[in-house]
Formats: structure tokens, C-alpha cells, sequence
């Protein structure tokens, strides 16, 4: 078997949901591709979003994934920056429920739902004008 054989990849693409971003994940998050994808998702942050929604839509996801996942939530945390993490893929659930992080990560059970969980309050949904 060769190394091209046995690498693996993953993909991240992004979009605005009113000023949230969601970071749609797909491939393999691994140690091979934890550190890219993270670098991706902490630079996300620090550019100082309405929020952060990370959809887990893998098809493998290793303990490096879980680490980087709970340091990314800390560090939303500590940013003010709300955040959470829809997984709905059993290659992403799987590893969240065994390591009993689904009890400490903010999951959502849907892109929407995460996002109006994200969203700051008093910031408006898709409501340009509010004058009374």
C-alpha cells in the first residue's frame, strides 16, 4: 500500500447565516487533517463572528477531532463568540457519545437550530428594520 493510498483528507466550506458562520466538515478528521481543519476553525473565531456552527458531517472522526473540538469550544467560550456543533453523522456522533463530550460540547440537532442558539441576544434573526 502505498502513502497515497492511505491518506486521508477532509474539506471544510463555510457560509454566512446572517452573520453566523457554519463550517460544514466532510471527510476524515483525523490526525493527519486536525490540525488544517483547526487552524481553519480557530482563525474562524478569532475574526470575531455573530457565532460559530460547526456541522460534523465526516466519515471518520479520531480522538485528535474530540480534543481540538473541546479547545475550540473553550476558546469561543472565553472569546464571547457563541458556538456549537451539529452532529449528525454516526461517524461524528459515535466518538462524541463514547467519550461522553456530548455532555459537555453545545450540540444542536440542526444548522438552524445551532445557529439560533448561537446567535447573541437582542441580535435580530432576518429582521432589517425594528423601529417602533
Amino acid at each position: 500500500m502505498t502513502s497515497d493510498e492511505t491518506a486521508s483528507a477532509a474539506d471544510m466550506k463555510t457560509s454566512d447565516h446572517d452573520g453566523v458562520l457554519v463550517a460544514v466538515i466532510s471527510g476524515e478528521l483525523d490526525m493527519v487533517t486536525v490540525d488544517s481543519v483547526g487552524k481553519a476553525l480557530f482563525d474562524l473565531l478569532d475574526a470575531g463572528p455573530g457565532g460559530l456552527v460547526v456541522e460534523l458531517a465526516v466519515d471518520f472522526m479520531g480522538s485528535s477531532a474530540l480534543s481540538m473540538l473541546l479547545k475550540l469550544s473553550g476558546h469561543a467560550q472565553s472569546s464571547g463568540v457563541g458556538f456549537a456543533i451539529v452532529a449528525a453523522q454516526p461517524a461524528a456522533v459515535r466518538p462524541l457519545m463514547a467519550s461522553a463530550l456530548a455532555q459537555v460540547l453545545p450540540l444542536a440537532e440542526s444548522v438552524d437550530e445551532a445557529v439560533k442558539s448561537v446567535r447573541k441576544p437582542g441580535e435580530p434573526a432576518e429582521q432589517p428594520d425594528q423601529s417602533s
